[in-house]
């Protein structure tokens, strides 16, 4: 179904942040990764178990790797952190990716006011905040047919222009991809089915979205090169200068006009969706977040265990004869997979999946 307007905006925000911080670790902080991440990389299922850290009220995994430059992760629903073990100035201490979930719930700002109290206590004190990262975005309908645009019509300082497709349907385009500024424009309602953010259809059901229509998100991924040519180097600055990088992204960076062969392309008219998204304004005022809340945790979906729960127990009643899923089946199970278990483990079933499932808690972030 067709939009009856040239653009509707159903959301916009802060969807991806990456912050960094310099500062010199707290007494103790630094052997006790270590050991959670010996921990980690053990051959013993009920050390690997034991290889969570709490922070804050946050339980976090230690993971049994590190990333280039930095020794340690730690990982929740909300953050994933990266933490040098170096004592060399070359990196910043900790880089944290900040969950676009979170972002979504809680808004930036208090995303990053959050994230600052787990900070403090890994660190003495915070020297230096810089953003690496950030991407901005609006979701909208519009009744104007993306997948007919032209090439030519998109006029950007970019030299690279991608248009995806799936099974021969325009799914969206990437320009400027690998640069310091790049832009994406694709189909967030199919996305959703591949990302699982199905949050977000109640969020735009709430902003007037009719559930039919096709939602499209553009959204401008800005790197440290370009925040830093833009005097934006803490959190704060980025808040405060926001929708000065909208401006620059939608008007200078890039443009979608009206082809007119009666005139040189630089001067074509913009075209009338495209108006309407260089006048959107990411800080509005309102960048709370839509009060939603959000787990720390990251367990599995309802319909994630449900669906291979039901799966492994229908290939079960197929294999012993049953016809029905029903509770003789689940006790049949049960029972024989109990025997299964003893003969695996010589008679330690229970102690076998106990630590089964520590090892579940721990990689879903709950006690």
């Amino acid at each position: 179904m067709e939009s009856k307007e040239v653009f509707k905006k159903v959301f916009k925000g802060v969807d991806s942040l990456y912050i960094s911080y310099r500062g010199e670790l707290r007494e103790g902080v630094k052997e006790c990764l270590e050991e959670k991440k010996r921990l980690a990389q053990s051959d013993d299922e009920t050390e690997q178990a034991l290889s969570r850290m709490v922070i804050n009220f946050h339980l976090f995994e230690v993971k049994d790797r590190g990333a280039k430059g930095f020794s340690f992760i730690l990982v929740d629903n909300w953050y994933r952190i990266q933490i040098s073990g170096s004592e060399k100035k070359v990196m910043p201490t900790i880089y944290v990716q900040v969950s676009s979930e979170l972002l979504t719930g809680h808004g930036p700002e208090s995303a990053i006011s959050r994230l600052r109290k787990v900070v403090k206590k890994l660190l003495v004190k915070i020297e230096e905040e810089t953003v690496s990262r950030a991407d901005i975005f609006v979701d909208f309908t519009t009744n104007e047919k993306l997948e007919d645009i032209k090439s030519i019509s998109w006029i950007t300082r970019a030299k690279k222009l991608a248009v995806y497709r799936y099974c021969d349907a325009f799914t969206g385009l990437v320009i400027g991809q690998g640069g310091d500024i790049s832009a994406r424009i694709y189909d967030k309602t199919s996305e959703i089915g591949e990302s699982h953010k199905y949050y977000l259809k109640e969020i735009w059901e709430k902003r007037g979205w009719d559930t039919v229509q096709k939602v499209w998100r553009l959204e401008f991924q800005l790197r440290r090169v370009c925040l830093k040519e833009m005097s934006i180097n803490t959190f704060s600055n980025l808040m405060e200068k926001v929708n000065s990088l909208w401006v620059y992204c939608s008007n200078d960076w890039l443009r979608l006009a009206v082809k007119d062969e009666t005139v040189n392309r630089t001067r074509w008219m913009t075209n009338p969706m495209w108006e309407k998204i260089q006048g959107v304004r990411i800080n509005d005022g309102n960048l709370v977040g839509v009060l939603r809340e959000v787990d720390k945790s990251r367990v599995p979906s309802d319909k994630t265990i449900f669906q291979n729960g039901m799966g492994y127990l229908t290939s079960f009643a197929a294999k012993e004869g049953f016809k029905k899923v029903n509770n003789e089946t689940v006790i049949s199970f049960l029972d024989i997979g109990k025997k299964y278990l003893e003969k695996l483990t010589n008679g330690k079933e229970e102690d076998y999946l106990e630590i089964k499932i520590n090892n579940k808690k721990k990689k879903y972030n709950k006690e």
